[in-house]
């Protein structure tokens, strides 16, 4: 698409003045200026009407998941496809949530490549979107420009700021000789017993599908295999916009990212549920750490509904339950000791918020996380919940 610039279009302006002045002054100078700044704005029309050069665009993210605040940058490897040398050109390439990153690139010969950069912001969690990029030509003089878009868009993941807890997390419930210890990643061979049944997500292998139950019921269901050593953590995200602010919110997810992180490198079993209507599903935080982490770099507040009660997994009093949220009600509190004889300890967070009713809940552990209190000192101060034996 091509343009006229500000001051191409202050130029046509001004020739417009120029000439009308000279028909009513009778001046023929006044011509002159006129049509010599009306023929200046014509010329820049067609130098930038010439077909745009082709550009090939090569764009790599490294890394292309980063954590809150660390560093990434953009690599462009920009080559000259065509017959011609490229003129001058302004590039930008645009970047959600800015202004985007602009360059100018001299002139390229035929097949010539060049290589350029620029750093991204990882100041907020989410996905960050990359391009198409942009290429302005203008004519020498600045009074026109012709922008054409280069195909090619790419994607950074911030996740959230993780916290290392020194293996301060809920045990599993059970008394486990390996605690405290890395464990093996869960998985077990097709013929050996299984705990329970539980239905199907999107990721779980096929193999593990226990055909009779999902013939009997009409939905697939797959057999859960957790070893009496390996702990299984639920983890309850509360991202209801009325119960937490932005602001706690961040620390909140933050929270829940540590936790998972932990849980992870102790290769226990987790699940995660958000309030949004997220459930992942038991499943062994050590392989599924990534896409764990993902979830919470894309989440959101939201209006509404009420907390959902996380769905037995087939077990009594094992397992351990942690609620991170701004603030719980007295019936959000009875609700949770209802749900005390699937678990056996559960853990309310609470963040950016004084101590609650909860406090005073039997069974249950309280962490106060205030804004400005980084949470592994919190965890390590708050009431950690004592390891029982079934």
């Amino acid at each position: 698409m091509r343009s006229l610039t500000r001051a191409g279009w202050a130029l046509a302006a001004g020739a417009v003045m120029l000439l009308v002045a000279g028909r009513l002054l009778g001046l023929l100078e006044l011509y002159v200026l006129g049509t010599t700044a009306a023929l200046a704005v014509v010329a820049a029309l067609f130098l930038v009407n010439r077909r745009p050069p082709p550009l090939a665009v090569e764009r790599q993210v490294r890394p292309r998941r980063v954590h809150l605040g660390d560093r990434c940058r953009v690599e462009l490897r920009l080559t000259n496809s065509g017959s011609r040398r490229t003129p001058v050109l302004t590039l930008v390439d645009p970047v959600e949530g800015t202004s985007g990153a602009l360059m100018v690139l001299a002139p390229l010969e035929p097949g010539e490549p060049r290589s350029a950069g620029y750093r991204l912001p990882t100041e907020r969690r989410g996905v960050v979107r990359i391009g198409p990029l942009t290429a302005f030509r203008t004519d020498p003089l600045g009074l026109a420009s012709r922008r054409h878009t280069v195909e090619g868009t790419a994607e950074l993941t911030v996740l959230p700021v993780v916290q290392p807890l020194g293996g301060r997390v809920p045990g599993g419930g059970y008394d486990d000789p390996l605690a405290g210890a890395a464990r093996p990643a869960s998985g077990r061979s097709g013929d050996e017993d299984f705990a329970t049944l539980r239905p199907y997500v999107i990721g779980d292998d096929l193999r593990r599908i226990h055909w009779p139950t999902s013939a009997r019921t009409g939905e697939l269901s797959v057999r859960q295999d957790d070893p009496p050593w390996q702990g299984h953590l639920t983890i309850l995200l509360d991202a209801r916009s009325d119960r937490v602010d932005a602001e706690a919110f961040e620390i909140a997810v933050s929270a829940a990212a540590s936790i998972l992180n932990e849980v992870a490198q102790r290769g226990d079993r987790t699940r995660l549920i958000i309030t949004d209507g997220t459930d992942t599903g038991p499943t062994d935080a050590r392989s599924a750490r990534d896409l764990l982490l993902e979830h919470l770099a894309v989440v959101q507040r939201h209006e509404g509904v009420s907390l959902p009660d996380p769905p037995p997994d087939g077990r009594s009093s094992t397992g351990d339950l942690v609620l991170i949220t701004g603030q719980v009600d007295a019936d959000e509190v009875a609700r949770l000791s209802h749900l005390r004889h699937r678990y056996a300890s559960t853990q309310v967070v609470l963040v950016g918020a004084g101590p609650t009713s909860a406090a005073t809940a039997p069974g249950m552990s309280l962490v106060v996380l205030t804004p400005g209190t980084p949470f592994a000192a919190a965890w390590d101060s708050g009431r950690l919940p004592t390891r029982s034996a079934v």
